[in-house]
């Protein structure tokens, strides 16, 4: 419609092809630009005391948690840095001291004895 209601303001019927795709463009962002997604103030959530937010996971995680304690320093570490902190590999060799070859060595046999802990078989690497 809107193309249609300007017909009369392009100069060249040459440029009829551009002068569309132009208005198609700015027509799809007007579109996005109307769309409002529902926000919700933190600070009104904890007055509430929503029921949700204080709810305890459903899951028990504690023999994972078990089975990260049960390993070794050198294998725990570089683990909870990546996974838990987010830590990337060279950040966590440099905070280990150690090349990260190393690093990415240590990450995949906690794993491996993490998967050996959790499934009670040993894993083959």
């Amino acid at each position: 419609m809107r193309a249609w209601r300007s017909i009369d303001k392009l100069a060249e019927p040459g440029a009829a092809r551009p002068w569309l795709l132009t208005i198609a463009r700015r027509e799809h962002a007007r579109l996005y630009e109307r769309k409002r997604l529902e926000t919700v103030d933190i600070d009104d959530l904890a007055v509430r005391d929503d029921p949700a937010l204080a709810a305890q996971p459903g899951e028990d995680h504690s023999d994972v948690t078990a089975a990260i304690h049960a390993l070794d320093a050198e294998y725990r570490e570089p683990l909870v840095l990546q996974v838990l902190m987010g830590f990337s590999t060279e950040e966590i060799a440099s905070q280990l001291g150690i090349n990260p070859g190393a690093v990415l060595t240590r990450l995949y046999r906690a794993r491996m004895k993490l998967r050996a802990a959790l499934t009670g078989k040993a894993v083959q690497p």
